[in-house]
């Protein structure tokens, strides 16, 4: 299952490394295998792990050949093995078997665009180190989750809003209109959440900040085919 979570500060402030492991800590139900935690200066990533593919080898956060580009996978890259051989004719070197690390030389190779390559369930986050630029994508339908809140000070995401709870700055008040929504359709729909601060990445879509900009965007959605030829 996995869970992951990190944070940006707007401020440039560090990131406090005992907040970051707190929030991870909560999510070792998702995750109960192992854990890993990247901090540069004023963002920070954490990660628990369901070890699945590649046992010994998976260790998250992963890395690209120069350190340069991190990332934290929840999910499953079917497509990996393909992908992995494409990256390696182009170029690129691989320490693991792990799906996980073919995230960040695709990223390398393709920029966002990444995303269209990709056939799994994810909810994953990319740190751009040279460009100071966080990526967070959620797969096309949805399976696994991803919530954020975003506040003066700056940007917190995770798997689970047990995760967020832990971050000082939020705050758990409660949406009266979700709590409406919950008790009539017996869910809250995307991208509302039980918090008012709170709110799920809805699928198909991705985040992307950079200098203090966050931008979400949609890269995928199911369109109705119309069939205009009937046979009479």
């Amino acid at each position: 299952m996995c869970g992951i979570t990190g944070m940006l500060n707007y401020d440039q402030s560090p990131i406090n490394k005992d907040i970051l492991l707190n929030m991870n800590d909560a999510m070792t139900l998702r995750g109960p295998d192992d854990s890993g935690h990247y901090i540069d200066n004023n963002f920070g990533m954490a990660m628990r792990r369901l070890s699945i593919i590649d046992l010994a080898g998976g260790h998250q956060p992963i890395s690209n050949e120069d350190g340069t580009i991190h990332v934290i996978l929840n999910g499953e890259i079917y497509n990996y093995i393909e992908l992995r051989k494409n990256l390696e004719k182009k170029g690129h070197q691989f320490t693991t078997h792990s799906d996980t690390e073919v995230l960040v030389h695709l990223y390398e190779e393709y920029g966002t665009d990444s995303v269209h390559h990709l056939n799994g369930m994810f909810a994953f986050a990319i740190w751009d180190s040279p460009r100071k630029r966080v990526w967070i994508v959620r797969d096309r339908l949805g399976i696994k989750p991803l919530v954020y809140f975003e506040s003066s000070h700056g940007f917190v995401f995770a798997s689970d809003l047990i995760a967020l709870a832990r971050h000082p700055d939020f705050k758990t008040d409660i949406d009266m209109d979700s709590l409406l929504l919950f008790f009539t359709l017996a869910y809250i729909p995307t991208p509302r959440t039980i918090w008012n601060n709170a709110k799920k990445l809805p699928p198909g879509h991705w985040i992307l900040i950079e200098n203090n900009h966050l931008r979400i965007e949609k890269y995928w959605e199911l369109l109705p085919k119309i069939q205009t030829n009937c046979d009479k």
